[in-house]
């Protein structure tokens, strides 16, 4: 399948690739066709690219943010994605990303969930806890690229 987004240009989205999200997003309802649009330059962003209109959502796993995340997530929420191995989930966290990008921030506390085998999304809201609507990143996502940049910069000394 071939979109036309303003962000990526033309997409090529192998049908296999389309992510299914029954009830949408909160939001955006309406859309239910989404693809994960990995760019090396935005990294670590990722993209949840609606297929069905050319809206496009910064995301970014909820681990780079805070590595001991661990919402409380209902069994029915599993069950409803048809998640039986751990390794089939992907978890991710929407992005806002202001102009001002020292401002951005991630909802920890409605996780994307994803069960890669079968192509099932769904965005739940996490009852309790301390996670937040907006928790600020900039400081996290700082840290995670300078991370990646030294560690990538060492590596190629090495070769």
């Amino acid at each position: 399948m071939q979109i036309q987004t303003a962000l990526f240009g033309q997409l090529d989205v192998a049908s296999e690739k389309i992510i299914h999200f029954s009830q949408g997003i909160p939001g955006f309802e309406n859309l239910h066709e989404f693809a994960i649009v990995i760019l090396e330059q935005t990294r670590p962003f990722l993209w949840l690219q609606a297929l069905d209109e050319d809206v496009a959502l910064p995301v970014i796993s909820p681990f780079d943010i805070s590595p001991d995340y661990s919402p409380q997530i209902d069994d029915e929420v599993f069950s409803t994605l048809k998640i039986s191995r751990e390794e089939d989930l992907l978890v991710l966290s929407v992005a806002v990303i202001p102009e001002q990008i020292s401002k951005m921030t991630a909802n920890m506390a409605a996780p994307v969930l994803i069960n890669i085998a079968d192509n099932l999304g769904r965005q739940v809201l996490v009852e309790g806890g301390d996670y937040q609507v907006r928790q600020p990143i900039f400081a996290e996502v700082s840290q995670k690229m300078y991370r990646e940049k030294s560690n990538a910069g060492i590596n190629e000394t090495k070769k």
